[in-house]
C-alpha cells in the first residue's frame, strides 16, 4: 500500500510540473492553417487575371525604372579622333588632323535620362500555377507559413528566377 501511495504521490507531482512551460511559450504552438479555401484562392487569382491577361498572355512580373546620369570616357591615341555621338567631346590637340604619327587625347562628357520598362509575360495555367501556390504560403492572419514543402520552395525559386530575367532594365541604359 505505501507503494502505491508513493508512486501515486511521484505522478501527481510529475503532472503538475508537466504544463509548467505550457504557456510561455506560444510561438512554438501549432497555428491554424490558412483561413482561405481553394475556392476563395481561385476567385482572387480569377479576378487578378482579368486584370494582368490579354490575348493569352498574362504578365505576371516586371519593373519599372527611370533615372538620370553623367557618362564621362577617355581617349588617347594616333590619328583621327574618334566620337561615336554620344555626348560633347573635348580635344586636347589638333581635332582635324590626318597625319596617324600625332597623338590626341579628348574627353567625352555626355548627360542622359533613361525610362525603362519590363515585363514578363506567361500563359495563362503558369500565371494560375505560380499564383495558387503563392496564395497557399500565406496564413489567414497575413503571416508566411513556417515550413515550406519542396513543391513551394520549387516555385519559389521559379519566380525567384523570372524576377532576375526581368532585372535588366537598369541604368546600364545611359
Amino acid at each position: 500500500m505505501k507503494k502505491l501511495v508513493l508512486l501515486l504521490g511521484v505522478l501527481v507531482s510529475m503532472n503538475a510540473f508537466a504544463g509548467e512551460f505550457d504557456e510561455d511559450s506560444p510561438e512554438y504552438d501549432t497555428r491554424p492553417v490558412p483561413g482561405y479555401t481553394e475556392a476563395d484562392i481561385q476567385r482572387k487569382i480569377q479576378e487578378e487575371m482579368a486584370v494582368a491577361c490579354s490575348n493569352n498572355l498574362c504578365t505576371i512580373v516586371g519593373t519599372d525604372s527611370s533615372g538620370s546620369g553623367w557618362t564621362v570616357a577617355f581617349q588617347v591615341g594616333y590619328g583621327r579622333p574618334t566620337n561615336n555621338g554620344s555626348g560633347d567631346t573635348i580635344y586636347i590637340g589638333d581635332k582635324y588632323q590626318q597625319d596617324s604619327d600625332k597623338g590626341y587625347a579628348s574627353v567625352t562628357v555626355a548627360y542622359k535620362n533613361y525610362k525603362c520598362q519590363t515585363n514578363m509575360r506567361v500563359t495563362p495555367s503558369v500565371y494560375r500555377f505560380v499564383n495558387t501556390y503563392m496564395y497557399n504560403m500565406v496564413n489567414a492572419d497575413g503571416s508566411t507559413k513556417r515550413n515550406f514543402s519542396p513543391a513551394d520552395q520549387t516555385v519559389i525559386l521559379f519566380y525567384t528566377t523570372m524576377l532576375n530575367k526581368v532585372e535588366g532594365c537598369k541604368n546600364n541604359n545611359l
